[in-house]
């Protein structure tokens, strides 16, 4: 009869090692354990090691090209990812009780996940699988979530921006209770299209091209405002033809930037223009971007990101704008529009296998490398947000 005792392990010799003899789940335990730099180590260590730590999310994620977080066709379709430098959807999937909520908001590793039919929101941690529940939000449904820093923080607070237009600022209690506020300024202009964290500031584009910038006091129940940009004009070519927009901003190495995606269609023919502005506090005006040498902008309805774009990016290009929003001016809908600053053109990245045309998919950056820095000057900046 066979023994069900596991078979003697051979000697070793002189100088040989057994690390790489390790059985794959307690490897993959050790894995969930480190920090998402540490995988780039793992991987160098021996080709057993190599192969286990590229079976985990996080093994390689931190290291490539922003992801697309999206949702597979089909009513029971599941949360996934496309990579940029592979060209394809990845095997992975989010576990269980993530498929059934809505991503509206990512920092580092986390993702806030809302569960609309129980008006709740779940930050979870792709890494470690570490879970964090929000108070119930002032504002639903909830289109977007941005948080100051990782709830794991002290002090970090969550502004999240309602389907309506509505800004609220929240801040978890240690105790237990909650602290926000409620900013309805943004009816006078149309509600909000977007906001973004810059200098300790919530700064937000209403749905009228104004931009106003927030500083908070939550147990006061009371936030200061300054306008950083009137309202759009109407420039000379909207009166020729109707073009459509979509408007995002972006924090990027210290600068606030101002996207601006306009799209006009006739028939089967569509013109894509993109516009980006930054803002100069030193003059307190905007100037338009002829080029971002060196960067590439990611811009959505749930997350924007701007990264610098080096060797550890393969698959993204300096001095374009990537978009995902699934637009009627796209010739590829499954695609990914690629408009390069340069050449005044939109290119496409086909997403082989497509996606559920229901859900935008998301930008996902849990770490970059080359923007370490930059992110945590910008978790920095954003916890003074709240003076209270």
């Amino acid at each position: 009869m066979a023994s069900s005792q596991n078979p003697p392990r051979r000697p070793l010799a002189a100088g040989q090692s057994a690390w790489p003899d390790l059985p794959p789940e307690l490897l993959e335990s050790i894995l969930l354990r480190l920090d998402p730099l540490d995988h780039v180590a793992v991987r160098l260590v021996c080709s057993s090691w190599r192969l286990c730590a590229r079976a985990l999310l996080s093994a390689d994620l931190p290291f490539e090209a922003p992801r697309l977080l999206l949702r597979r066709p089909g009513s029971c379709g599941r949360l996934t990812f496309f990579s940029l430098r592979r060209l394809e959807i990845l095997p992975y999937a989010l576990p269980g009780r993530l498929n059934a909520g809505r991503c509206c908001g990512q920092i580092g590793c986390w993702l806030a996940m809302a569960f609309d039919e129980e008006r709740a929101i779940e930050l979870r941690n792709l890494f470690s699988g570490e879970s964090v529940a929000m108070p119930r939000p002032p504002v639903f449904p909830v289109a977007k979530i941005m948080l100051s820093a990782p709830p794991t923080s002290l002090g970090w607070v969550a502004a999240l921006l309602g389907n309506s237009g509505t800004l609220a600022l929240l801040q978890p209690d240690v105790s237990g209770g909650d602290a926000w506020i409620s900013i309805a300024a943004g009816a006078e202009h149309g509600g909000f299209r977007d906001m973004a964290f810059w200098r300790g500031r919530l700064c937000a584009v209403g749905y009228d091209g104004t931009v106003l910038a927030y500083r908070a006091d939550l147990r006061a129940r009371v936030a200061a405002v300054s306008e950083l940009r009137e309202k759009d004009g109407w420039p000379e070519r909207n009166m020729l033809r109707h073009w459509r927009r979509r408007t995002y901003l972006v924090e990027s190495e210290g600068e606030l930037l101002l996207v601006r995606k306009l799209y006009s269609v006739d028939g089967d023919w569509a013109e894509v223009d993109v516009e980006v502005h930054r803002f100069r506090p030193e003059e307190c005006n905007w100037e338009e971007v002829e080029e971002l040498p060196g960067r590439a902008v990611f811009v959505g309805a749930v997350a924007s990101v701007a990264v610098l774009v080096t060797a550890a990016l393969p698959g993204v290009r300096e001095n374009c704008v990537y978009f995902a929003r699934r637009e009627v001016d796209m010739i590829v809908p499954q695609a990914i529009g690629v408009y390069s600053l340069e050449d005044f053109e939109t290119s496409v990245v086909a997403i082989a296998g497509g996606h559920s045309a229901d859900v935008e998919p998301v930008w996902i950056i849990p770490s970059v490398p080359c923007s370490h820095a930059s992110a945590s000057r910008n978790y920095q900046q954003a916890s003074r947000l709240c003076d209270g």
